[in-house]
This record gives structure tokens, C-alpha cells and sequence, in this order.
């Protein structure tokens, strides 16, 4: 029997994604431009942007080798600039679909034009009769917005639980429902948060002012089984402005198992 996905309280509602399948089965999604959503500087954090990446990305994936299902190799996103307005759209198209593996590309836009732009690979998994309902229906819309939210609503890092050593780079965060994937692993966006975050916060320890993610590139290894996580930066290059980051995921409570590894560049918000 197929499952629901994503449940309530989750990082996909949360975010108020709403997926849009037209009438070619070409597939987009939105995320409004919300307050908790933004850094220091006002601007949309990468970390929010690759989820919802993720999720449209994923969605076409799995309208594209349906009734296989996908989960996320890699996920690459590099943030442009501020987003303006109140919403940005992704718009998915598919570089690859093969028999192992689904390539995508995605575009974000706002009003004025491109703010990011991602790719992903998926690996293709055979069928199984308990994976989510999705829908594939031309002219379908997913609203995932949560149907009775928190007021007021938290800022991203608190409401995934992430906990942030102030003078180490090092973050840690329980195993919880609401960054659930559809196998009960971390979900693929709520990994880039994670990403995002010790970026930012690497950056922000080395040249002692705010900081923003500005691209991440992020390699998903193993599926996590237990938790709590322990997220570990360590610096691969510094400059006047920016730090680039060696980012490792690992789940504490399965022998340390290497869950994901990522490269991340962050700059100083002046």
C-alpha cells in the first residue's frame, strides 16, 4: 500500500512548496519568499533553494521512470543573487534519464529572472509497492503547504533542530520526523540546509562577521539509519571574503557511517 508523503510537520510543508505537473508534463514548483527563510543579508538561503530543487526534481524524476522510484546521488546548487518579490519558481528539465540514473537540470527564477540554477542525479530504484503516492496527472497541483502551521513561524535552523557549537564547526541534530525522506532517511534538501548552515557558520567563525552559503555541491553516500548527526567543517580555502568548505555528515548513532560529503563556498555579508 502506498504511503503519504511528506507527513505533517515536515520540511516540503514547512516551506509551502506547491509542484505544478502542465499540460506536456513538464513540472515546476514555487516557495514563497518568507521572512524565516532569509539570512542575515535578506537573502534566500541556498539551503531552502536546494529543497525545493529536491523536491520538484524528484518529482519529475519519479514521473520520468515511473513505477521505479529515485533517491538523490547529487544535488549542486549555486545561489546568483537576492531574490525579489514574494515567490521564486523552479523549473526542472531532464538532461539524462537512463536506466540507472536521471540527470535534471533546474532553474530558479523570480520576477527579474534566474537566481540559481542546480543539477541533480538520481539514482533509479526499482519498484516497490509501498513507495508514495505522486502525482503525474497533466495539469495536477501539489500544494505541500502545511494545513495548520506554527505561529510564529521559527527560523529554518530551528525548526529542523539543528544545533550549532558556536565556536567550532560543528553542528548536531536528533533524527526526526520532520526531515524525514520517503525511506525515513534525511531528506535531500534538508541535507543542504545542513550543508548551507556550516558554511555559513564556518565562514562566519573564520572572518568573524554573518555569512551566506553561496554554492554547495553535495554527494548523498549512505542512507541514515539511527542519529543523532554530527555535521564537521573544515576549511579547504580561504580568501579576503569567501571560505570554501569540506562538509562531512555522519550518523553518531551507526558507528560514525559516512552519510554525505559536500564542497561549499560561503561569502562574508557585508
Amino acid at each position: 500500500m502506498a504511503r503519504s508523503y511528506p507527513p505533517t510537520r515536515h520540511i516540503l510543508r514547512h516551506l509551502r512548496l506547491c509542484h505544478q505537473v502542465d499540460d506536456e508534463g513538464n513540472i515546476s514548483a514555487t516557495m514563497p519568499i518568507l521572512p524565516d527563510l532569509l539570512d542575515q543579508g535578506g537573502w534566500l538561503r541556498l539551503g531552502a533553494i536546494a529543497t525545493l530543487v529536491d523536491s520538484v526534481a524528484g518529482h519529475h524524476g519519479v514521473m520520468q521512470v515511473a513505477p521505479d522510484w529515485v533517491a538523490t546521488l547529487q544535488l549542486g546548487t549555486v545561489l546568483a543573487r537576492k531574490a525579489e518579490g514574494t515567490e521564486v519558481i523552479a523549473e526542472c528539465r531532464p538532461l539524462r534519464i537512463g536506466r540507472n540514473n536521471v540527470v535534471t537540470e533546474t532553474a530558479i527564477r523570480d520576477l527579474s529572472g534566474e537566481i540559481a540554477r542546480s543539477t541533480c542525479t538520481y539514482a533509479r530504484l526499482p519498484a516497490r509497492t509501498d513507495n508514495p503516492s505522486v502525482g503525474t496527472a497533466k495539469g495536477q497541483v501539489v500544494d505541500y503547504a502545511e494545513d495548520d502551521e506554527e505561529h510564529p513561524r521559527p527560523m529554518l535552523d530551528d525548526y529542523l533542530r539543528i544545533d550549532t557549537n558556536p565556536d567550532e564547526p560543528v553542528i548536531q541534530l536528533p533524527h526526526h520526523s520532520r526531515i524525514h525522506n520517503s525511506f525515513g532517511s534525511i531528506q535531500g534538501g534538508a541535507v543542504a540546509v545542513l550543508v548551507d548552515a556550516m558554511a555559513a557558520h564556518l565562514c562566519r567563525l573564520t572572518h568573524k562577521a554573518p555569512a551566506r552559503c553561496t554554492s554547495a555541491d553535495v554527494h548523498y553516500l549512505a542512507q541514515a539509519k539511527t542519529g543523532p548527526f554530527r555535521v564537521e567543517g573544515e576549511p579547504l580555502r580561504i580568501d579576503q571574503d569567501t571560505v570554501t568548505s569540506r562538509i562531512r555528515i555522519v550518523d553518531v548513532g551507526n558507528d560514525n557511517r559516512l552519510l554525505d560529503v559536500a564542497t561549499a563556498t560561503a561569502a562574508r555579508i557585508e
